[in-house]
């Protein structure tokens, strides 16, 4: 049985959603709070799976809320307010703060089918990574163990269910170090990927941008992959990548897939490129990850008692891709370390 708490302001909101969860047998909402302070203390309470959360709230607010969920409690937060229609930028706030889902509140509530549908799923997807690990006390890796004593040619990033929160603190660790050209996969709406590339630029001062055709991957510089196209790196020279985005009939879950990404990274790059797999459900990126691996470069990913989704680091750690396991802060640590030593 889900455990759901529900957190709104609005007294009619909180009653219409509770009426569409009691409807499935599997879920129970446990309770209901009207501000985050409230929520707070239901939460340690309660200990729900799964909390509803509404931005806009007197007081602290849902924002501030979603981030101490985030890392105080093990409760999943899918964030349901008219302020997160997809490719809004208090979604990609919301995101990075520790959120794991999305969805918008509709204006017709009594009678929204599609609604009612969408709620039961995402309710049920988030209460099924409640995974229980190992905590992880491994801090930093040694820059002894890391393969290459070169600078690395890219750094290349993938994630999908939390991972933006996941990236931002390994940014926030590696904002004053110098860097390779970054490449960033992250599995979420083509709407919303131009908004999170101007937050990070905003918040960690490093050139973020979509990535385009053709373009040439510079040092210092991180791009996204945008949604709906597959992307693939070219070597064009001694440490020039060349930006190639393809729509092709080859089935694929996700467009871009990690897989890809990483595979041609292996490819471009061999061992002086870096790969990265954070939180997300299902494995896309893993066997990629493996590849950059056999190629010779270093390979790292989330630990997954960090993940929102475990999933992802979980397959590439069974794939015995990774040769490096941390929770993400630890990750841009190890990173900046890495890169200080050799950027000389």
């Amino acid at each position: 049985m889900t455990r759901v708490l529900v957190v709104d302001d609005s007294r009619t909101f909180r009653k219409v959603l509770r009426l569409i969860l009691s409807r499935s047998p599997d879920v129970t909402v446990v309770g209901e709070a009207e501000s985050a302070e409230e929520a707070l203390a239901l939460l340690s309470e309660l200990s729900p799976d799964v909390v509803t959360l509404d931005i806009e709230m007197p007081g602290m607010g849902g924002l501030l809320l979603a981030e101490r969920i985030r890392k105080e409690f093990s409760a999943r937060i899918l964030v349901v307010s008219g302020q997160t229609h997809l490719g809004s930028r208090t979604s990609v706030e919301a995101l990075l703060k520790g959120a794991h889902d999305i969805l918008e509140k509709p204006s017709d509530l009594e009678n929204n089918p599609v609604f009612r549908v969408a709620v039961l799923r995402k309710v049920r997807e988030l209460s099924g990574m409640n995974v229980t690990f190992p905590v992880c006390r491994e801090p930093m890796i040694s820059s002894s163990v890391m393969r290459s004593g070169d600078f690395p040619s890219l750094l290349v990033v993938g994630g999908s269910t939390g991972g933006p929160a996941a990236l931002s603190e390994i940014l926030g660790k590696l904002a004053e170090a110098p860097l390779p050209p970054v490449l960033v996969v992250q599995h979420m709406s083509p709407a919303i990927l131009p908004h999170l590339a101007e937050r990070l630029e905003q918040e960690f001062g490093i050139e973020s941008r979509m990535a385009f055709q053709g373009e040439n991957l510079m040092p210092g510089t991180l791009r996204i992959a945008p949604g709906g196209v597959h992307l693939r790196l070219e070597k064009k020279g001694e440490g020039i990548f060349a930006v190639r985005l393809e729509k092709d009939a080859e089935s694929s879950p996700h467009v871009p897939s990690i897989d890809r990404v990483f595979q041609s990274v292996a490819d471009a790059a061999g061992d002086k490129a870096i790969g990265v797999l954070l939180s997300g459900l299902g494995d896309d990126g893993a066997r990629g990850l493996l590849s950059i691996r056999k190629a010779g470069g270093e390979t790292l990913a989330q630990a997954p008692e960090t993940a929102a989704a475990p999933g992802m680091p979980s397959a590439a750690i069974g794939l015995k891709a990774v040769r490096h396991v941390l929770p993400p802060a630890s990750i841009g640590l190890t990173l900046a370390r890495w890169f200080r030593e050799r950027s000389f």
